[in-house]
């Protein structure tokens, strides 16, 4: 995952990169469940940062149906469900299909009890963008706003770097797609530089492609 994000890959012997199904098949070889469980979560965190966002679904399934005892109390798994949500919620407005946004409505809860009963530091600004998304998909631009600039405010003041800068992104996006193209270029290009100070110089590089998109096909002038 991390060199997904990076970008860099070392040729040094010392480190040996596998793929996930080389890896799968070692944790399956080992008949090691919790190793099965890592390697899995991490394949859909790695698609999730690509937003490849129905890979991501199809990977989610395929795990619940491997691992449906999975004590919800382990951070990744924790992690997953706001992944999982931001996600379904992404599927659902490109589909317009009920059941991902069932799908993400219970993740949408999920992650706000979390951030009422367990931890607002951990869990604020997740919360408040799992709400931006899903008021986005019901059209309430007005609210919508208002929860992305929270969730980067809370994930700025609660030091979450890459949350940061995932909020950007799709505040960006969510600007452009609403004819604010000039704002939403600022927030890209602020999301891009807070995934460089992250470290993740590849996803910076994907969301500076994007920007390029946008500016080729919007003919606006960089403001």
């Amino acid at each position: 995952s991390c060199s997904q994000l990076s970008g860099i890959v070392t040729d040094s012997a010392d480190i040996d990169l596998k793929s996930y199904d080389v890896l799968k098949a070692i944790g399956e070889m080992a008949d090691n469940g919790f190793l099965s469980w890592q390697i899995s979560i991490h394949r859909m965190i790695d698609h999730f940062w690509k937003r490849e966002y129905f890979v991501v679904a199809v990977l989610s399934k395929k795990f619940w149906e491997k691992h449906p005892a999975s004590p919800p109390k382990r951070i990744l798994q924790v992690l997953r469900c706001f992944y999982e949500g931001i996600a379904y919620l992404n599927i659902a407005r490109d589909t317009r299909q009920t059941k991902w946004r069932t799908m993400g409505e219970k993740a949408v809860v999920q992650i706000s009890q979390y951030n009422i009963m367990m931890s607002k530091w951990n869990f604020e600004n997740k919360s408040m963008l799992l709400w931006a998304e899903l008021q986005y998909l019901d059209g309430d631009i007005k609210s919508a706003d208002a929860s992305y600039r929270a969730s980067i405010k809370s994930a700025r003041d609660h030091k979450f770097l890459h949350e940061e800068a995932l909020a950007l992104e799709l505040y960006g996006i969510y600007l452009v797609e609403n004819k604010m193209v000039a704002e939403g270029l600022r927030q890209l290009q602020m999301a891009s530089e807070t995934y460089t100070r992250w470290g993740a110089m590849r996803k910076a590089g994907a969301v500076n492609d994007f920007i390029d998109l946008v500016r080729r096909t919007t003919n606006l002038p960089w403001r």
